[in-house]
């Protein structure tokens, strides 16, 4: 059996995030405990502590599970695009050790990855440690979608990214996408759809999408692209919500 430590880096590239060091534990078999924090309010520094595993192998897959989901939940809680994490270094060492074994730390490859600057936030450890140990959230199986949608790189491919997945908890269907958007804002922009024989009225989301993605006579793509940039912000909140509301529709 072995224990040790696994350390990671991930990179925030959307508005920052800052706080001091904060240790809690995720309740999985096999870790000790995670200690997290953020200085800079760019880089997350995490490391797993791994208690009693067969094998630095399974050490290494069990901290990067385990700190994997811990991203996906803050980059949902706090809007944020968080970079997949690299590992730093590790360090494992048998309980018992064999004869003549002798057990090296390994060092990772440390990626340098842009920081985008922007807006820095600063929470409590003690508020993080709350969010970070409480049991399963509603929704919480879509966070990495989520997070993956916030990791894009320009306004109009996480505008697209993000309206797919409203169209996942929607049954691919525009409409109740629409009808959806409309409960949970009542004065959101409105258009009449332009294709011949239809009386239906789109949000601008669904709009912009439909200009992105499929060919509309009088549409410039410069604008689309300008107005995807203005309203992502607000698809972003209404997918969060959709997220949310998904477990308790079950």
């Amino acid at each position: 059996m072995y224990i040790g430590t696994v350390t990671f880096r991930a990179v925030i590239t959307s508005n920052g995030l800052k706080f001091p060091s904060c240790e809690f534990n995720p309740n999985q078999a096999g870790v000790e405990k995670v200690v997290i924090e953020s200085q800079s309010g760019y880089e997350i520094l995490s490391t797993v502590h791994i208690d009693g595993v067969a094998t630095e192998r399974v050490g290494r897959a069990i901290a990067n599970k385990v700190l994997t989901a811990v991203l996906d939940r803050i980059a949902f809680r706090y809007s944020l695009a968080i970079e997949d994490s690299q590992i730093v270094s590790s360090w494992f060492d048998s309980v018992i050790p064999l004869p003549g074994a002798q057990v090296q730390p390994h060092s990772g490859e440390l990626a340098i990855i842009e920081q985008h600057v922007g807006l820095v936030y600063g929470i409590p450890a003690a508020d993080l440690k709350t969010e970070l140990e409480r049991t399963p959230l509603s929704g919480e199986p879509f966070f990495s979608s989520y997070r993956l949608a916030l990791q894009s790189r320009s306004p109009g491919e996480k505008f697209m990214h993000l309206y797919s997945l409203l169209l996942r908890f929607f049954e691919d269907e525009q409409a109740k996408v629409d009808d959806f958007i409309r409960i949970q804002d009542s004065a959101v922009p409105q258009s009449p759809d332009p294709r011949p024989g239809h009386n239906n009225r789109e949000t601008v989301y669904t709009r912009l999408r439909n200009e992105f993605a499929h060919r509309r006579s009088d549409v410039n793509m410069q604008d689309t692209k300008a107005d995807m940039e203005q309203h992502v912000g607000g698809l972003i909140g209404l997918v969060k919500q959709a997220i949310t509301l998904q477990d308790a529709t079950r």
